[in-house]
């Protein structure tokens, strides 16, 4: 076996640890860590005007109170104050259960209607969130698929459950072996 895809296994096993981790959650955008209940996910924006209007940005799956218990951190979530002296931006946000299930969905595609926050954040967080397994192979498609482990049916950024339940057995082998 060559030595570049040995370092590529071997990278593989080490953000296979990282899948096992996420397998009952989501992954913290803001500082990787797991999000293991959905009563404990934040979605968060920051929404500011320009000279077309009003426009949203920096869409993100974070903790909703910091991971650490008794920090002194401000935690995951977007500080309000600051974001408003960098460039007048108010943080908004909801409950990660909001975003779930039909109504969640509905939600999201709202957002996409609107035309206010970047489509490809939606699209990522819709991904997160509604689709099985997405979450935890995410991170792992890029280099499977340049690895020839697998070719996605749709495109980039696009997988079935089947090739999601594929990547995660590989994975599972991978590092069994």
């Amino acid at each position: 076996m060559e030595a570049a895809k040995i370092e590529s296994l071997l990278a593989m096993n080490k953000r296979t640890e990282k899948t096992e981790r996420i397998s009952q959650g989501w992954r913290c955008s803001c500082c990787g860590d797991l999000i293991t209940s959905i009563e404990d996910g934040w979605v968060e924006w920051l929404a500011s005007e320009d000279e077309r209007g009003e426009r949203l940005k920096g869409l993100r799956l974070v903790h909703r109170l910091s991971p650490s218990a008794g920090s002194n951190g401000p935690g995951c979530r977007y500080d309000s104050v600051r974001e408003f002296r960098n460039d007048r931006s108010i943080v908004e946000g909801l409950s990660l259960e909001r975003f779930v299930g039909s109504d969640g969905l509905m939600l999201l595609l709202s957002f996409l209607a609107s035309g206010e926050m970047p489509c490809g954040d939606v699209l990522e967080l819709a991904k997160r969130v509604q689709i099985p397994g997405y979450e935890q192979a995410r991170e792992l498609f890029p280099e499977a698929i340049g690895m020839g482990v697998l070719s996605p049916t749709i495109g980039k950024g696009y997988y079935m459950q089947s090739e999601i339940r594929e990547l995660l057995s590989w994975v599972n082998r991978e590092t069994n072996s």
